[in-house]
């Protein structure tokens, strides 16, 4: 698997007979006005970034530049003239620095044009880096284009999402074990923790739902007919994700009113032995 890039750095790769890799953005830049399908993955900040997609570049409306570099909550997708913007959360590959109460996803963006993929990242991304390993190696989904290069990359992204959901129906479990057995002493807080990070990826769902939507009912031109099917089956799979997070959503309520019920009852049979006592000392 690749290295990830460094923040402010850039790494670009375009099919010709084979896949060829640039060294600079300006090369990347060439092949993209030569017509050949071209990547770039853009890591962080930087001038050479920004001039990339600014006025000599690409030529990317200046509001969706701010949207790129600038963190965003909501999930979005954007039609412009000559190409198609998409904002997509990811499961992050860094962790919340030891903070239990927010769920670390990464924000992606993607640039879709006729013949070029721009993908932009603050933080690694394991998404990322599955699909530029597997380009890198065979070229497949480059040569096919850059519509299936922005399908396999979305694709990959919704993927990730089912390890996340494991580890979380894993902690549900443990918690629901906790509660029945009165042995944790942390047991509310990390309810509590792991309802607000279900409810984080329950508002992320909603958006990113409907931007997979768009992109499979053949609103983009850039995304050719026959891809359609594909992007379906993206919304498909991303759909179940945002159902077993609903689930575990009820779960997690269950768990906390066994929680209390727990104990309510360790109260009573508490009261119980103090009423006793007091009536054995009167």
């Amino acid at each position: 698997m690749s290295v990830a890039a460094e923040p402010g750095t850039f790494r670009a790769m375009s099919w010709d007979e084979q896949v060829v890799t640039h060294s600079s953005l300006a090369q990347a830049l060439a092949a993209i006005r030569a017509g050949k399908p071209t990547w770039i993955d853009l890591a962080g900040r930087s001038e050479e970034n920004e001039r990339l997609l600014g006025p000599g570049g690409l030529e990317i409306h200046p509001l969706i530049i701010e949207d790129i570099f600038m963190d965003c909550v909501r999930p979005k997708v954007e039609d412009y003239r000559d190409y198609v913007y998409v904002l997509f959360h990811a499961p992050s590959a860094v962790d919340n620095d030891g903070n239990p109460d927010t769920l670390e996803l990464l924000e992606i963006d993607i640039l879709l044009g006729q013949n070029y993929l721009v993908t932009h990242h603050a933080h690694p991304s394991k998404a990322l880096e599955a699909v530029w390993g597997e380009v890198a190696r065979s070229g497949r989904a480059l040569k096919k284009g850059t519509a299936w290069l922005a399908h396999a990359v979305l694709d990959r992204v919704v993927d990730d999402y089912l390890p996340l959901l494991d580890s979380m129906d894993e902690a549900i479990d443990l918690l629901e074990q906790e509660v029945l057995a009165d042995s944790g002493t942390d047991v509310l807080q990390r309810i509590f923790a792991m309802n607000r990070q279900l409810q984080q990826l329950r508002r992320v769902g909603i958006h990113q739902k409907e931007v997979l939507y768009r992109l499979s009912r053949g609103e983009f031109d850039e995304i050719p007919e026959p891809l359609l099917p594909f992007f379906r089956d993206i919304y498909d799979h991303f759909v179940r994700v945002t159902d077993l997070a609903e689930g575990y959503r009820d779960l997690i309520s269950g768990t906390f009113e066994a929680h209390l019920s727990v104990q309510s009852n360790k109260m009573n049979a508490i009261m119980k032995t103090l009423t006793l006592a007091t009536t054995v000392f009167m």
